[in-house]
């Protein structure tokens, strides 16, 4: 049901917005795309002027995206243009590609509109930062708008197919596949959880320290053996975790560190969750760092936990690293 200031729409009430008005001033791919995300189709929404034109605006910045890559232009800003940096956000983004199309499809398979068409929304919202940060790699860049056309166009066909053509592509959208689902689901949240933490972990640090101006942030993974112990704790059924955790060899020569690790899992157990290995993790971190980069203008290192001091690494958990800013 569609509201206007929480009240149902109604001709008796006078307060019904013509979709004939929308589709003559926003476009009708402006109007089926605000409507489509505003919620689940078993949910009501308020229809907004605001909302309509947030969903105008997207579009134009898509189409714009598209324009400005069709015309060659890859990025203007060269940081990270070279070497292992830039394979290292390129390969982000091509995951971020992958998760996009894992959860649409499974989201528009569920007629879950909103969630899917969020996924395209966010994926653009990607490229674009891309693009800002850095000159980008031209296949990935074009992989992602191509991905993004092909999520939009079952709500927003007429400027996903026009802008099919000004990317190049043959034949027509409607015909195009559709794109292959390669990543596993769960395993591209648990990514994007880790990234989201730990952005907001340094967000939130700046902020209590009253950093402004951070001149590099060391973002470190945690040991191995915390993963391990963590893994012992998911498995376990002992009511006695601490004594199950100390009596392995691997966690007790921990000592100390150790015991107060295993103190936490213990208080926490109804609340564990798997996390990335610990070489997924580093492996996702480095390749998102250029994300911190872009957010704060400072110098980002990934650090294992042996590569950084130990009163520092000691804060580092499975899906939650350590953090340390210097001005």
């Amino acid at each position: 049901m569609v509201q206007l200031e929480g009240e149902k729409m109604s001709k008796s009430k006078g307060n019904v917005v013509s979709p004939q008005a929308i589709v003559e001033e926003y476009g009708a791919d402006t109007a089926r795309l605000f409507i489509m995300q505003a919620a689940q189709p078993e949910r009501d929404f308020d229809w907004t002027e605001e909302g309509v034109r947030s969903a105008y605006a997207f579009l134009t910045r898509l189409k714009v995206t598209v324009e400005t890559f069709a015309a060659g232009d890859v990025g203007a800003d060269p940081r990270r243009a070279d070497g292992d940096a830039a394979a290292g956000t390129a390969a982000y983004v091509d995951g971020e590609i992958d998760a996009a199309v894992a959860v649409a499809t499974e989201e528009y398979d569920d007629l879950t509109f909103n969630t899917a068409l969020r996924e395209a929304r966010d994926l653009v919202g990607t490229l674009r930062a891309y693009r800002e940060y850095t000159a980008v790699d031209p296949a990935v860049f074009e992989r992602g708008l191509a991905v993004a056309l092909k999520l939009l166009a079952p709500v927003a066909p007429h400027v996903c197919e026009e802008l099919w053509e000004t990317l190049g592509r043959e034949g027509f959208l409607v015909e195009a596949d559709w794109p292959d689902v390669t990543a596993d689901r769960e395993t591209a949240e648990r990514r994007r959880l880790l990234v989201e933490n730990t952005r907001e972990d340094v967000r939130e640090i700046s902020d209590v320290a009253g950093i402004d101006d951070p001149e590099r942030v060391d973002v470190v993974v945690t040991p191995d053996w915390k993963h391990e112990a963590l893994r012992v704790a998911l498995e376990s059924d002992a009511d006695n975790l601490v004594g199950e955790l100390m009596s392995r060899e691997d966690v007790q020569r921990h000592g100390e560190a150790a015991a107060d690790y295993a103190k936490d899992l213990q208080a926490e157990r109804e609340a564990l969750r798997e996390t990335l290995p610990p070489a997924a993790e580093h492996e996702t971190l480095r390749a998102a760092a250029w994300l911190l980069e872009r957010e704060f203008d400072a110098e980002v290192r990934v650090l294992r936990a042996e590569e950084a001091p130990d009163d520092v690494a000691a804060g580092a958990e499975p899906g939650r690293p350590a953090i340390d800013i210097q001005e």
